[in-house]
């Protein structure tokens, strides 16, 4: 696994991501519905006007806080896809699954990226729907899903789709609990096991395995309860 992390995310300066900074922080927190517009500018050292100047509304606040973190976490998870896609053999499930998990382990291990928070904000939103939010988000990760679940699909043939669905809906919760915890020292027994290397390949092991299992004797997969963010 390449270690250097380089960031996935372009540069931004000036009130509107001392807005952004400050919102993130708070709604990890705190919840998205429990954190008013006075305590953001608060946080971010702005005046009244400026969420409205910067974002129009503070439901535009909400999605830009997490557009900012997605959009590019998502070009950074199908640029790896296209470039083990673009080899001349087509990519083993195990680099699908890579270029699925390891842009968003070198995210949350970056603070200047969104670390944990990342995670954390994308807890709150299924824990706390905000129908407007839940709109946008699905929206933006449909062609991440439409493009890992045909890669996915072409690696195992064999299983079917709504399956597939279910063991990655498993398979994002493991990896979610991963990002949320990331910050906190780990017990002094698995410290030397937990580098951002092993963790990655123990995740892409652990998904790989689930997805390859046989189970014949599984109730039919219902796809309403399956559904998640990736």
């Amino acid at each position: 696994m390449n270690r250097a992390r380089k960031s996935i995310h372009p540069p931004e300066s000036g009130t509107r991501t001392q807005l952004l900074d400050a919102a993130e922080r708070l709604f990890a927190a705190h919840g998205i519905e429990s954190v008013s517009v006075r305590d953001i500018i608060r946080a971010a050292g702005a005046n009244l006007g400026a969420i409205n100047y910067h974002f129009g509304t503070r439901q535009a606040l909400v999605v830009a806080v997490f557009e900012r973190r997605l959009t590019p976490l998502d070009r950074a998870r199908l640029e790896m896809l296209d470039a083990f896609e673009n080899q001349p053999r087509p990519p083993t499930l195990d680099q699908i699954l890579t270029a699925f998990i390891r842009p968003a382990l070198l995210q949350a291990a970056d603070p200047a990226q969104g670390g944990t928070a990342v995670a954390r904000l994308l807890g709150r939103s299924l824990g706390e729907p905000n129908p407007a939010l839940t709109k946008v988000l699905r929206r933006h990760f449909k062609p991440l899903v439409l493009r890992f679940d045909a890669a996915i699909g072409r690696a195992l043939p064999s299983l079917p789709r709504r399956e597939l669905m279910c063991r990655m809906h498993l398979i994002v919760g493991a990896l979610h609990h991963e990002l949320m915890v990331m910050d906190r020292p780990p017990p002094p027994q698995l410290r030397r096991l937990l580098s951002l290397a092993s963790i990655e390949k123990r995740l892409v092991a652990f998904a790989a395995a689930g997805l390859r299992a046989t189970g014949s004797d599984l109730p039919a997969a219902r796809t309403r309860h399956c559904t998640t963010h990736p």
